[in-house]
């Protein structure tokens, strides 16, 4: 048993269910399986299963926990756990479930679970059926994938399935060797599916040429290029978010905002339209404070007046994507080696006259081509073709 995992035999101390109150208290079970991939450990209130974690995946937790191999619902586990690795396709339905999470989790989990066994989808695929459930126009990948990585009942709930909209392998709590291993025991046809070039990964599953630009040697750039870049995301969060990432990057590279964009997240309170709109004098001498990001009052001050525009904008036109939507009347641009055009020109000069700042007409360009508008992969990208359907102006 690994000695991070804290057991208590003989003197069974009862500690808290995720959703009981301190009134009302389960004892919290572990068992753990040795599978092809590693250790497993199982937890269970003593019907359901809670989680089923590798044990070095990402987001376990160890908690204090009474070891009981012999319950009905480990047992249950198991025997399903033996007929996966046998390459067999168990139904899960008997299982009784009960992972921990929002209502969100929960919803993407749900739809986790009608992958078919041996085959993917795309982390757009997901945002898509998401979106429909939750009534809205578009969902952000970003908020899918955020709630795919923190699945508690890995394999079962099968989020090795999930991967990038052009077949990028990023993106699993139990890391990449795992989810290959589970993909390829499906009969998953590997060859549609590549790895990025990342420090500390295992190397990519076959050369691919990528745009210019992309610096291969800096694994978030990689992961940008081949996940974000050119693919539509009309979600008004990332859009918000984009925005305000473009406008710092006036005067700077696009690189460097990249490597600090995580900084940023959690500088401005993971870009809350509500929050930045509200940020007070003592928030601004904090953020001049952060070391983490760019340090620059006039870009940090037009944050906040951005905000406050986006929000009048968005009320006015019902989301940010309907305002472009005015601009674009619905298309997708496919040009390359431009840093300015009429489109960005004209929602560039609308923007400065609302009162926004740092939104010249090369920003908006790069904007543009961030969220998918205009699409920019080089004819000799592997994305291009994979992109460039539909092709029209």
């Amino acid at each position: 048993m690994n000695k991070n995992i804290l057991i208590e035999k003989e003197n069974k101390k009862v500690i808290p269910h995720p959703n009981q109150t301190k009134e009302n208290r389960v004892e919290i079970y572990i068992c753990t399986y040795l599978s092809p991939l590693g250790k497993i450990i199982l937890e269970s209130d003593g019907t359901h299963l809670l989680s089923l974690q590798l044990e070095n995946s990402r987001y376990y937790v160890p908690k204090k926990a009474i070891l009981k191999e012999e319950l009905p619902i480990f047992q249950k586990a198991k025997e399903w756990l033996d007929a996966y690795f046998k390459q067999k396709n168990p139904s899960y339905e008997q299982l009784n479930l009960l992972p921990q999470g929002t209502t969100f989790q929960k919803q993407v989990w749900e739809t986790l679970l009608t992958i078919p066994y041996g085959t993917t989808v795309s982390y757009r695929d997901i945002a898509k059926v998401m979106a429909k459930k939750c009534h809205k126009n578009s969902m952000s990948s970003q908020a899918v994938g955020n709630a795919i990585s923190h699945n508690p009942l890995m394999i079962i709930i099968p989020c090795h399935r999930v991967v990038g909209t052009t077949g990028n392998l990023t993106g699993y709590a139990g890391g990449l060797e795992a989810k290959i291993k589970l993909l390829e025991l499906e009969g998953v046809d590997m060859n549609k599916l590549y790895l990025p070039k990342e420090k500390n990964e295992p190397k990519a599953i076959k050369t691919i040429n990528r745009c210019r630009w992309c610096n291969l040697d800096n694994h978030l750039y990689v992961k940008y290029h081949d996940e974000e870049w050119g693919v539509p995301n009309f979600d008004d969060h990332y859009l918000f978010e984009m925005l305000i990432l473009e406008s710092f990057q006036a005067g700077l590279s696009w690189e460097c905002v990249l490597n600090k964009r995580e900084n940023f997240r959690q500088a401005f309170d993971q870009f809350d339209l509500e929050k930045i709109c509200h940020y007070p004098e003592e928030k601004i001498e904090s953020l001049m404070a952060n070391s983490g990001i760019i340090r620059n009052r006039r870009k940090i001050t037009a944050t906040i007046t951005n905000a406050q525009i986006f929000k009048k904008i968005t009320q006015e036109f019902g989301s940010f994507y309907q305002y472009l939507l005015t601009f674009t009347k619905g298309k997708t641009f496919y040009e390359t080696d431009r840093t300015h055009s009429e489109l960005s020109d004209q929602i560039s000069k609308d923007l400065n006259q609302r009162g926004m700042k740092f939104v010249g007409t090369t920003i908006i360009y790069s904007y543009l081509q961030a969220i998918g508008i205009i699409n920019s992969h080089e004819e000799n990208c592997f994305l291009y073709s994979h992109l460039n359907t539909n092709k029209g102006k």
